[in-house]
């Protein structure tokens, strides 16, 4: 089995860092006091989007749209205990680390079992020069040693 923590680590860091609102309407304490079913697929829209940056989903060879992927995410994140989805918003630190790595391991699981995930290292696209080849960096040569 490959390694998939890049893949573990992206979704953990895009559902920790999904807007608090979104988090509070999807465990049914924000506003309404009920769960709704929009922020599961907003929550699986901001994973979808910071995963796809850096990883390759396929099945049978091909790639899977994004909107498919969307729509399995927040199927799994709506299947989700209501216990565990409070817990993601409790005060409690505790409870709130058990619910992100619960929450997290489910949808891996799914994604792994759904679709091959292949992690690759995007090439470099930031301002200025790369820091792998920056001017003056060059790694000497026999000849200016």
């Amino acid at each position: 089995m490959s390694d998939h923590r890049n893949l573990d680590q992206g979704i953990y860091i895009r559902l920790v860092t999904t807007r608090e609102p979104i988090k509070r309407a999807f465990a049914g304490t924000g506003k309404s006091r009920r769960r709704e079913r929009s922020s599961a697929h907003w929550i699986a829209k901001s994973i979808v989007e910071g995963i796809l940056g850096n990883h390759r989903i396929e099945r049978n060879g091909g790639a899977v749209g994004e909107t498919e992927i969307i729509d399995m995410l927040a199927e799994e994140l709506w299947k989700v205990p209501e216990q565990t989805a409070r817990d993601l918003v409790e005060i409690d630190a505790n409870k709130r680390d058990a619910a992100k790595a619960s929450i997290t391991q489910v949808l891996l699981t799914a994604l792994l079992d759904r679709y091959e995930c292949t992690f690759f290292k995007p090439e470099y696209r930031g301002m200025g020069a790369s820091s792998y080849r920056s001017k003056g960096t060059e790694p000497p040569t026999s000849e200016s040693v």
